[in-house]
């Protein structure tokens, strides 16, 4: 399967959510897609059902791979990757969203940007949707700016944390070649340390308008439909000091100051402008001082 885009759906038993991802795709209006679902463990049949309901909009766009057992995320994310054939690829998870134009503007700025230096991705602002699941019933709590302070991508900044989901990420293939696949030995924060990786090689375009959704469940809904950032909130807090550990290992090891350096450098200026704006939060003066983050 080939296609100008390729959209990565990564899912495992959440039926609930499932529709709302493959409707995303389906309401594009760019149409030259492909889809590839990566059922990692799942049960399979409940996403057999889902595809083949939708059979005649996908029109042979959508292939389904099943997993007998989980492999995780990131080597669900890269099963789907080398199953198809495509110029750029974008991971859409099976709980958000995108804005009809996504993939139309997205691709149109790669087009017209291609000779800015290094160029290997762009992405998009995008708006957080706290949600909750009562029964088979999915309720929106409330929705909220969650990044348009990003104006552009800088690899500091990333280092202290990540700026932006994956669903509002749309990346050449051919940077896979120099940067890696992602790592399969990371249960969380996966995307973060690809989108550090990539940043040392390539620079990450902003299209200032809201054009994804990010979903967040809150975090007394049922494990299965819960988020890795909510529900696994203390795996996330190990694994980036494990990062940062390991690339701070490394520079030492090379007798010099670099990524590991950076990353916990910036950590520790983010961690002390939050605690600034704490202490300051009646004030308001610190808003004139420091730059949203």
């Amino acid at each position: 399967m080939d296609g100008t885009v390729a959209v990565i759906t990564r899912t495992k038993n959440r039926p609930l959510l499932l529709p709302r991802a493959l409707d995303s795709v389906l309401g594009q209006n760019f149409d030259d897609w492909i889809h590839v679902v990566v059922n990692d463990g799942g049960d399979p049949a409940p996403v057999d059902r889902l595809v083949v309901e939708r059979a005649d909009r996908y029109a042979g766009r959508c292939h389904v791979i099943h997993n007998n057992t989980s492999r995780g995320m990131e080597a669900a994310s890269n099963q789907g990757i080398a199953a198809c054939a495509s110029r750029y690829l974008v991971i859409h998870d099976d709980d958000d969203a995108w804005r009809p134009e996504f993939l139309r503007k997205t691709v149109s700025y790669m087009q017209d940007n291609s000779g800015f230096p290094k160029l290997g991705g762009v992405i998009t602002h995008s708006e957080r949707v706290i949600e909750t699941i009562r029964g088979e019933r999915i309720k929106t709590v409330v929705k909220h700016d969650f990044n348009s302070w990003v104006t552009t991508v800088h690899l500091f900044r990333m280092l202290a944390e990540n700026m932006f989901p994956p669903i509002s990420f749309l990346f050449r293939r051919d940077a896979l070649a120099t940067i890696g696949p992602f790592r399969e030995d990371l249960p969380v924060l996966g995307d973060w340390d690809f989108n550090i990786r990539f940043l040392q090689c390539f620079e990450i375009g902003v299209l200032r308008e809201f054009l994804a959704y990010y979903h967040h469940r809150l975090p007394n809904d049922a494990v299965e439909y819960s988020n890795s950032v909510v529900g696994q909130s203390e795996s996330h807090e190990n694994y980036s000091a494990l990062l940062r550990n390991e690339w701070l290992r490394s520079d030492l090891a090379n007798g010099r100051a670099g990524i590991g350096a950076s990353a916990n450098i910036s950590w520790q200026i983010l961690q002390l402008k939050r605690w600034l704006r704490r202490k300051d939060r009646d004030k308001g003066l610190l808003s004139r001082i420091f730059r949203r983050t």
